[in-house]
């Protein structure tokens, strides 16, 4: 397996600056959220709009609007994941809680004007399309252990160099002598033995991304609606690990064990544009087309890490002053997008929406900044390995309403994200999966939604060459509503 997946795919944190296919990903990878009609029908709207989340699949969307409208979606819930790792079990819970969606649509009646625009609209607001909170823990027994990875990455280099090439790394262990060095064969080594170690691991991860947008729809004679989208995501990812290993057995060696810990910090700004239209064939059948463009981002990480061994008479850690802090700048352009979209409507009945989403991770890159505070970096290794790793994918969306009575609605999706990574990687076990339904009221001045969704994936998390966990994650997901037409 390559040094690319050996760091961690799941929440991955570095040994040391360098980015990865695993950042690619994260940031590219990203699901649809917003108002609570919009996710118990599994964001399935292309071809249907008139939802104030709608414009992120498709902004003619905006476009069904007749009147104003302005609205906020609250969501909370919680992530629960299952560690598999070496024979042993480990759950771990996580609460989440946030906005998912504010938005308002500023509608405007252009008949008079014999254009054949019947209506514009102007609309801006936020939809969160992903979140990174969340956390983990695996323990179990293996004899490889993470030294074994310090110690072999620095072979070939003497101790004076640790701190230029791995100062996060090999430089730790050794200053904390759980690593020595040996100058005949200019090679490290560990002060473990020939047992088992117990290794137990907790990752935890915060932020999100939230896309700010503005966004201009018309509607042509009822029969054509057309629309157009300028987000701005703003970028917050914090990913913090403790790695701690025991030796299982202490003979012939003073090593008790030691503590690893790493802190990540990514955030940035991306921009993006998508262009979009629906169109009436009847007053049932109904078709949506949209265009997303790559998403270009410049981002900054900040990264530290820290080491303590524990010995039979001591214990030994890295002074305050001698932690390693690194930061740099880097940008990356994330996928495009084309969705296409077929809506069937059953009078006052109700109806169907089916999204079908097309993205070419392989196109996901990374860039230098042309910040001159930085060293340039040439990402042509990186972006290889990326075309090698990634694949295309489809998503498919399906997500229908009934109208019990008037006013009152019942609604259920279905959500199929298809894996970013070719199955030879073995990093994404399955594919993303979510079910979702919910119900809502609607009056002639205000509608008010509640929804329920869950989202379910299984991914390989690899902490070193050696140590692969499997991780099984469940999140359920509440969606309040409320919107007021003007």
């Amino acid at each position: 397996m390559r040094f690319i997946l050996l760091i961690g795919i799941l929440f991955v944190a570095q040994f040391g600056e360098a980015q990865n296919d695993s950042d690619l990903f994260r940031f590219s990878k990203t699901m649809y959220y917003g108002t609570a009609r919009f996710e118990a029908m599994g964001g399935s709207f292309g071809a249907l709009g008139a939802d104030l989340s709608s414009s992120q699949i498709n902004p003619a969307g905006y476009g069904r609007f007749s009147t104003s409208n302005v609205g906020i979606s609250i969501y909370g819930g919680a992530t629960k994941n299952t560690a598999y790792f070496q024979g042993s079990y480990t759950e771990a819970n996580k609460g989440q809680g946030g906005i998912s969606n504010f938005a308002i649509v500023i509608t405007e009646d252009k008949s008079e004007e014999a254009s054949g625009f019947i209506y514009r609209q102007i609309g801006f607001g936020f939809n969160q399309i992903e979140r990174f909170k969340n956390t983990f823990t695996y323990e179990g027994q293996q004899f490889e252990s993470l030294l074994d990875e310090f110690s072999s990455q620095a072979d070939g280099y003497f101790p004076e160099e640790l701190n230029s090439y791995f100062a996060f790394s090999t430089e730790l262990a050794y200053n904390t002598y759980a690593l020595n060095y040996d100058n005949i064969s200019n090679s490290y080594y560990s002060l473990l033995n020939n047992g088992d170690m117990l290794h137990k691991r907790t990752v935890e991860t915060k932020g999100g991304i939230g896309e700010y947008f503005f966004s201009y729809s018309a509607n042509y004679l009822n029969k054509l609606y057309l629309g157009a989208n300028i987000g701005i995501r703003s970028i917050r990812y914090q990913d913090s690990y403790s790695h701690t290993e025991t030796l299982t057995d202490t003979s012939n060696t003073p090593l008790r064990s030691f503590n690893y810990e790493y802190q990540y910090d990514t955030k940035g700004i991306g921009m993006n544009i998508k262009l979009g239209a629906i169109y009436l064939v009847s007053e049932s059948l109904r078709f949506g087309f949209a265009i997303h463009s790559s998403t270009f981002a410049e981002l900054e990480d900040n990264y530290s890490a820290n080491m303590s061994a524990t010995f039979q008479d001591s214990i030994v850690q890295i002074s305050e002053s001698s932690i390693p802090e690194g930061n740099y700048k880097y940008k990356i352009r994330n996928p495009g997008k084309i969705v296409g979209s077929i809506a069937y409507v059953f009078g006052t009945k109700g109806c169907l929406n089916i999204d079908i989403d097309y993205l070419n991770y392989k196109n996901a890159r990374f860039k230098t900044t042309e910040d001159l505070a930085y060293t340039p970096y040439d990402y042509a290794y990186e972006n290889e390995i990326a075309k090698t790793v990634f694949q295309d994918a489809v998503n498919i969306r399906l997500g229908g309403e009934l109208v019990v009575f008037p006013g009152f609605y019942l609604r259920a999706g279905i959500g199929h994200y298809g894996n970013a990574y070719r199955k030879t990687e073995k990093v994404e076990l399955n594919s993303d999966l979510i079910y979702s339904g919910g119900i809502g009221i609607k009056t002639k001045l205000c509608t008010l939604d509640v929804s329920y969704r869950h989202r379910s994936n299984k991914l390989n998390y690899y902490a070193f060459s050696n140590s692969q966990a499997e991780i099984n994650s469940s999140t359920g997901i509440i969606v309040f509503s409320g919107s007021i037409s003007f």
